[in-house]
């Protein structure tokens, strides 16, 4: 797989990444590879976050008539 080059990173982020390497005891290459894993498993679980299923549905019934109350 070719290199994986992002221009423009904000040096916030690159600095948050360079944190949680550190603290973890990994190389900058480790830490990246498992962010994006964690980030593309969240995603992957988390999908387009519309209420599709009904747990999803029920949850934003309960949620809209709790906001409703005074």
């Amino acid at each position: 797989m070719p290199d994986l080059l992002i221009p423009d990173v904000d040096p916030l982020l690159i600095e948050r990444v360079r944190r949680i390497g550190l603290r973890r005891g990994w190389t900058q290459r480790q830490t990246l590879i498992a962010l994006l894993e964690s980030g593309l498993f969240h995603g992957e679980r988390v999908g387009d976050s519309s209420f599709a299923n009904p747990e999803q549905a029920a949850l934003a019934e309960a949620i809209a008539a709790l906001q409703s109350l005074p």
